[in-house]
């Protein structure tokens, strides 16, 4: 039987004396890029994805894949072999795919020539592709209207 001593290896300390001349503009810079890149954030569900629930997202989303639940964000995409069951809440909505369920769109309503929308949908603008197809109830919604019907509503 050997028995070995194993010498405790001390790690070097590292002093930076740094060459770099540190400027306050990039700094800024990396910190502007920053909050765009968190501003410009996005999801993306991919296609073979299966979603079960809830999504809010504070931008845009992409769906590829399935959703079973309710979506809220500022601008959805649904691609041609993305599908949602469900309540829809968003500025802008394009499809190419199939959504199923009620929607909430404030601004504009885009499908896509291979596009299949069913359920209540209420919309700011809509533009439809030939080929796509919007079936269920349908209700039109001005800004302008939702915002002077909000003005007469007192809290209790």
């Amino acid at each position: 039987m050997s028995l070995i001593k194993i010498k405790s290896k001390k790690e070097p300390l590292y002093t930076s004396k740094s060459n770099f001349n540190f400027d306050e503009n990039l700094n800024e810079t990396k910190l502007d890029r920053n909050k765009q890149l968190k501003d410009k954030s996005s999801l993306i569900i991919g296609e073979g994805a299966t979603i079960k629930g809830e999504i809010k997202e504070e931008n845009e989303i992409t769906i590829q894949g399935n959703v079973d639940g309710d979506i809220e964000c500022k601008d959805l995409i649904v691609g041609k072999t993305g599908s949602i069951k469900g309540k829809v809440k968003a500025d802008t909505l394009t499809v190419e795919g199939n959504v199923e369920g009620e929607l909430n769109i404030k601004d504009v309503l885009k499908l896509m020539s291979s596009s299949y929308v069913s359920g209540k949908i209420c919309y700011g603008s809509v533009q439809i592709n030939q080929g796509g197809k919007l079936i269920g109830e349908i209700e039109f919604k001005d800004k302008n209207i939702l915002k002077e019907e909000f003005k007469d509503w007192k809290t209790l």
